[in-house]
């Protein structure tokens, strides 16, 4: 079998990771998809914490964490189907087989010779879409929310308003037993409140008005003025340029202070 890139010790953080939920506007999203990307997968190559988590157990005991990485998706308030999970499995494995030519393994069985490929290279591919497209359950807490982020546009005629119908939705869907999926942590979820402003279009000088008027009304440690950028690139065709989207998650510089 081919050697892992992955220690066992890197795996497990790595896998099993406190997940955010992430409710954007019709104009938050909008603004993201001109870049071709949702807001969850606009944070994804930035998942991994700079700043240290300070978490406590039941016993009040402080617990320093470093590196942490969270998982950050859009609200689905539907489980994924086992046969798309499937065949999602089964396409990531058709997808990372060996190329032909390579040396197999013959092993004999009475008068059969089997040939087996030496190498299994699909095997991280799909034990991390397998790890990542487990629905929630309720005997346990893995793919529980532990957070929500709240995420209305600048460009909005009424953002802070917008913050408020966000949070209401999302209160009703944790709560009203309409919905059994998501599934949540906490009674009382955690909100972070982020204002996301593209500064190829939009006002900057009203940005910070509403960054500053949000605070106000939610507290500093909750809000969030994120600044993207979609214009597009005049750089010529053959020049390089860096696309952490398509690298290993990078630093997001977020700060959360969980307590159990």
């Amino acid at each position: 079998m081919a050697q892992c890139v992955q220690s066992v010790q890197e795996l497990i953080p790595d896998s099993f990771v406190p997940c955010v939920a992430a409710l954007c506007s019709d104009e938050a999203e909008r603004l993201t998809r001109l870049n071709h990307l949702s807001f969850a997968e606009l944070l994804k190559p930035f998942s991994r914490l700079t700043s240290e988590v300070h978490m406590r157990d039941p016993n009040n005991q402080l617990h320093v964490i470093k590196n942490l990485k969270i998982a950050v998706s859009n609200i689905v308030t539907q489980p994924p189907q086992p046969g798309a999970i499937r065949k999602l499995l089964n396409d990531v494995v058709s997808g990372s087989q060996p190329a032909e030519g390579l040396v197999a393994n013959v092993i004999t069985a009475g008068d059969y010779d089997l040939n087996i490929s030496a190498t299994t290279p699909w095997f991280e591919s799909y034990r991390e879409t397998f790890l990542q497209s487990m629905p929630a359950s309720d005997h346990e807490f893995l793919n529980h929310y532990l957070a929500c982020m709240l995420v209305a546009s600048s460009s909005e005629a009424e953002p802070v308003e917008q913050f408020s119908k966000l949070s209401q939705e999302q209160h009703r869907i944790q709560h009203n037993s309409d919905y059994s999926y998501p599934k949540w942590f906490i009674p009382n979820t955690l909100k972070y409140y982020v204002l996301l402003h593209d500064v190829s279009a939009g006002n900057e000088q009203r940005a910070e008005s509403i960054y500053e008027e949000m605070k106000q009304k939610y507290g500093t440690q909750g809000c969030y003025l994120l600044k993207i950028n979609s214009r597009t690139s005049n750089r010529a065709s053959d020049e390089q340029i860096p696309d952490p989207w398509s690298h290993k998650p990078q630093k997001l510089y977020f700060s959360f202070y969980i307590l159990v």
